[in-house]
């Protein structure tokens, strides 16, 4: 390879890293607060107040913008701009979202043996109009019972949470308790 090929091969990996290292940023595996506190993890939900990161431990910390260092805000930003449903997420509203309609969680038949019992918690994210739009699973005790735990969340209604007097999408944490 000519000393010039060799030059271009250099410019195109140092180019490939440099994009590569933007996209870990603009993903937000790190975020950084002003206090140089360090949160690894991968956010789960943001808006223009607050950012909800899952730490590698599983756990959920609400993050206030204001508090991050400029690269790492401008890293939510990013992340909102591609990742839209999960953008405008609240988990602090002025008036919480209320429950409506619910369901019983069903143990599912090859389960349902003398003593059993099980818990499973979703994270829930409810759109403006209370309705459930999403249901993951964050801790479960038995696999088996994870189905059963969405499908029904997925029945429930919610009166929207609310901020000013304006409905918004909301983080909700529901855990279902399965016994026979």
């Amino acid at each position: 390879m000519s000393k010039m090929g060799t030059q271009l091969t250099r410019i195109a990996l140092a180019t490939l890293i440099l994009t590569l290292s933007s996209f870990r940023i603009a993903t937000a595996d790190t975020l950084v607060s002003t206090d140089g506190t360090t949160y690894e993890g991968s956010i789960s939900y943001a808006n223009e107040r607050e950012v909800t990161i899952q730490t590698k431990d599983g756990q959920l910390s609400v993050l206030e913008i204001a508090s991050l260092e400029p690269a790492s805000a401008a890293a939510v930003g990013e992340w909102s701009k591609t990742n839209p449903e999960f953008d405008g997420v609240y988990s602090k509203w002025d008036k919480k979202p209320v429950v409506v309609r619910s369901r019983t969680a069903i143990t599912p038949p090859e389960l349902n043996a003398p003593g059993f019992h099980g818990i499973v918690s979703l994270n829930v994210i409810l759109d403006e109009s209370g309705k459930v739009s999403r249901a993951t699973v964050s801790k479960s005790t038995h696999e088996g019972l994870e189905e059963a735990a969405i499908s029904t969340m997925r029945k429930w209604s919610f009166r929207p949470a609310q901020i000013s007097g304006n409905n918004v999408k909301a983080h909700v944490t529901i855990s279902f308790k399965f016994e026979s």
